[in-house]
């Protein structure tokens, strides 16, 4: 344990494991091993304690950890750290969790990570990326910060900047010393604050249109984005995008895929540190069910009360009707146990698994009139799935836009502490 790593609560810590894991999930590297087994082991905890049999069948968590990007030759190690946490127990039977609760996940993984005795860099990385998600930090600014509080070389230094960059651990813009490093969590903080300094920096033109898409995020909590998208005009977009002033989640089925778009301190009241899996779960049901108030035909059961549906959900735990809007648009909150599907004798059967995710759905979708939007969809040709706020935002940074870059980076300083 490195002198810097006690400043950070365990929940900051298990955050960010969750955050890095997702990253590294697609990264060619062994570097960050330690954070990878806490944060995929924290993961496969949190969807097996979800389930509702005391004891998870060996096939049911295979297939849960199938759905978080974890393969089958994974799992038994994984169990093992859990096993050895004293967080479940394995047997013929299955996996039976022991006394877990999700609100103490994060606290979970952070324990697993130090036992696994990380060094100074894998410590460094989630530093880092804490320091980013407050305010764009210079790269010179925190060098030497960072080399002295983790016991870096100076090739060990580098590696830190190179690897946390190219994993995507933290975003960034401009060159060698003066780079600076943010994240998409920059604005699940002192949220008014930065907003006023990116509206400061704004044309008078470029302000009315963010106060505007502000306003309409304000009274309704999700929108299409190709609303909020038309509001700000493409260059403006892109940039508040980017450096994540809004988050976006894709949900789609046979009839395409559709943006919405929610602000990011819209549910952090609910979340430690803003970062945990419920807080996706609830953005994937407020964006299928703002999809089938707006988008689906009245053949397939168009829902014009969501307040009817959400109380249902919450009071009765199930809605159910004969409409195929309820086999069809939640197939992806099916796969994530948000919610499960069945047949009666009065037709298709809903029934929300998750009260807690529900409740918070219902802050996004019922602040406003959602069904008199008028909304414009982006129709593609994906399978049925749903993609999260910061697959959304890394897609957005990866568009070669020169003058949204531009315009992203000149934020970034304005936002910058100094």
């Amino acid at each position: 344990m490195t002198g810097n790593q006690k400043k950070l609560s365990k929940g900051v810590i298990g955050g960010w494991l969750l955050h890095h894991d997702q990253k590294l999930l697609s990264a060619r590297t062994v570097a960050f091993e330690n954070i990878a087994t806490a944060g995929r082991s924290a993961r496969l905890l949190s969807a097996i304690s979800k389930e509702d049999g005391w004891t998870v069948s060996t096939e049911r968590v295979a297939e849960l950890g199938n759905q978080l990007g974890i393969r089958k030759h994974e799992l038994p190690g994984l169990l093992n750290v859990l096993g050895a946490e004293g967080l479940v127990q394995s047997d013929g039977d299955g996996v039976s969790v022991l006394g877990v609760t999700q609100a103490r996940l994060l606290e979970y993984a952070a324990n697993i990570f130090e036992g696994q005795q990380p060094a100074g860099l894998e410590y460094a990385a989630i530093d880092l990326a804490e320091r980013g998600s407050s305010s764009p930090v210079r790269r010179t600014d925190c060098a030497e910060e960072l080399a002295e509080d983790y016991k870096l070389t100076r090739v060990m230094l580098q590696d830190l900047f190179e690897q946390s960059e190219h994993i995507g651990f933290v975003d960034y813009e401009g060159r060698g010393e003066d780079r600076l490093y943010f994240n998409g969590s920059l604005f699940k903080r002192d949220h008014a604050d930065k907003a006023r300094r990116i509206l400061d920096s704004l044309s008078d033109v470029e302000k009315q249109n963010l106060l505007e898409a502000d306003d309409r995020l304000r009274k309704s909590g999700c929108l299409p984005a190709a609303v909020v998208q038309k509001v700000l005009g493409d260059i403006l977009w892109s940039k508040l995008h980017q450096i994540g002033y809004f988050q976006v989640s894709i949900v789609a089925n046979e009839y395409g895929s559709t943006e919405f778009v929610t602000k990011p301190e819209a549910l952090t009241k609910y979340v430690p540190s803003g970062l945990a899996d419920m807080l996706d779960d609830a953005k994937a049901l407020s964006s299928s069910l703002t999809f089938g108030i707006l988008a689906s035909p009245a053949s397939r059961g168009r829902r014009k009360s969501p307040e009817v549906l959400m109380d249902a959900f919450i009071g009765r735990g199930y809605v159910e009707g004969w409409a195929s809007a309820i086999k069809r648009d939640y197939v992806a909150l099916e796969r994530k146990g948000v919610v499960q599907v069945t047949s009666s004798t009065d037709g298709h059967r809903l029934t929300l698994l998750k009260p807690e995710v529900g409740k918070m759905a219902r802050e996004l979708v019922l602040k406003g009139d959602a069904s008199k939007i008028a909304a414009e969809l982006i129709i593609g040709n994906r399978k049925t799935d749903f993609a999260g706020p910061e697959t959304a935002r890394t897609e957005e940074r990866l568009k070669d836009i020169p003058q949204a870059k531009s315009a992203a980076a000149q934020s970034l300083n304005i936002l910058r502490k100094r």
